[in-house]
């Protein structure tokens, strides 16, 4: 049996709507870890959500769970895109002028986990995809080059 911690977590702050993924992302973390009291932790999610987005707590009862207040926060301010529209950015995704190669890579891997979080792509057809996209609209012509072995071999896409 996993032992809850009665402390309270560091979560931080979420006040800017646009952050909200990676906020999310960092609260399911916590959860899946089940370290945390869930009492505690349903408080301290309370206290981290600030700015506009605090108005979002006053739909719900005090008494909402975790997961209610995640949902709401989702229905205001998740991704909203159809598979198939995420689908189709994907099929369109070329790396951008002034777009470094991290941050291409980045872009393609958040719209892939995206696909495969609404059912458009098999978990499994990830690594190929990423490899795929990846290589095939990268700009710089020496690094396509460079890359060339890692794109026909099956070494992960990281």
């Amino acid at each position: 049996m996993k032992q809850t911690f009665m402390i309270k977590p560091n979560i931080p702050k979420f006040t800017e709507p646009s952050n909200f993924p990676e906020w999310k992302i960092e609260i399911e973390g916590m959860l899946s870890s089940n370290i945390y009291n869930t009492e505690i932790l349903r408080q301290a999610i309370r206290n981290a959500i600030g700015g506009k987005s605090r108005k979002v707590l006053a739909t719900l009862k005090p008494t909402a769970t975790t997961k209610e207040m995640l949902e709401t926060l989702e229905s205001n301010y998740g991704d909203i895109k159809s598979g198939e529209c995420i689908m189709e950015e994907y099929y369109k995704a070329k790396q951008a002028k002034e777009e470094d190669i991290s941050a291409w890579g980045i872009r393609l891997e958040e719209l892939v986990q995206k696909a495969i979080d609404r059912g458009e792509i098999q978990t499994s057809k990830r690594e190929q995809m990423l490899r795929t996209r990846f290589w095939k609209y990268l700009r710089n012509t020496e690094l396509k080059n460079a890359a060339r072995m890692y794109y026909e071999s099956n070494i992960t896409f990281e």
